[in-house]
């Protein structure tokens, strides 16, 4: 899969235009599994959209060869009135697969989901749990040569996120291209050969898995610091307003930010390590209680 410059410019009526993706660069092989991580905003998700083609740049060009499966939105594009079945069949037949070749793989995917009982039902009679379910077993049974997954392995419980897993792995080891946008950074370590990191639409930085979930650790504890320090100088440039409003707050959020102040206090005023403390004289002047 090929991936060339392109350029994002979301539709908005402003004087300075938002770009939701800037200046990205990507070159992506055949048969590696490649994660974006990112912090909320980003432009993760834009970007795999856009390789998706589900929007389309305003400048550049995406250039993919091989059969594009996307593990999106799951089961968004399913007709509540028509059964579970039918759907999985318009589903194949949007990606260009025969009614012959997704009938054979019914029966894989149906066994996958867990929805034996119920695959013949109007999907409006799926809880939400099955919609994703039988989204990614479709998704992933579709036979792909290019896989674009975001954040949607963590579907139903424990027993089916292993499934998820396992099923990617071996998409993995059969040479599929697997891009995956992610804050799982353990499952971007398990299964990456690369991985990039994007800030405010921009990849930032390329490389090895850890190396990149190293550096994103450390820009999110970097402006975790950067919000407490601008708290800080809020408080201290207007404290009477500041405590207006924290006693107009829920009751919860001013008791636990009642304990965090108390809590930094209590640690600004210990004593230094290795400095000795005296006790206090007792009431009869001596140097502490004696018996």
């Amino acid at each position: 899969m090929l991936l060339h410059p392109f350029r994002f410019l979301g539709r908005y009526r402003h004087r300075n235009p938002f770009w939701a993706v800037r200046d990205v660069t990507l070159d992506i092989a055949r048969g590696e599994f490649f994660s974006i991580v990112g912090a909320n905003g980003s432009g993760k998700s834009t970007l795999l959209r856009l390789m998706a083609g589900l929007s389309r740049p305003t400048a550049g060009t995406i250039e993919a060869t091989g059969r594009i499966s996307t593990l999106l939105e799951l089961g968004s594009g399913f007709h509540p009135q028509v059964s579970g079945r039918e759907n999985a069949i318009l589903n194949g037949l949007l990606i260009g697969m025969t009614r012959a070749e997704i009938e054979a793989l019914l029966p894989r995917i149906v066994a996958f989901a867990g929805l034996q009982e119920f695959i013949n039902q109007p999907m409006r009679t799926y809880s939400s749990g099955m919609y994703v379910r039988l989204g990614f077993a479709i998704a992933a049974h579709m036979d792909p040569e290019i896989l674009l997954v975001d954040e949607v392995l963590a579907v139903g419980d424990a027993h089916f996120q292993e499934k998820c897993y396992n099923h990617i792995a071996s998409l993995r080891e059969r040479g599929v291209t697997i891009v995956m946008v992610s804050h799982d950074l353990a499952a971007v370590e398990r299964f990456s050969t690369r991985a990039a990191l994007m800030e405010r639409g921009r990849i930032v930085s390329i490389g090895d898995p850890r190396l990149i979930i190293h550096r994103h650790m450390d820009r999110l504890a970097q402006t975790s610091n950067e919000i407490r320090r601008s708290i800080d100088e809020a408080i201290e440039a207007n404290p009477e307003e500041f405590g207006r409003a924290l006693a107009d707050a829920p009751r919860e959020i001013r008791e636990a930010f009642e304990r965090a102040v108390a809590e930094r206090t209590a640690a600004e005023q210990a004593p230094s390590a290795g400095k000795e403390t005296r006790p206090a004289p007792d009431e009869r002047g001596g140097a502490g209680n004696h018996p």
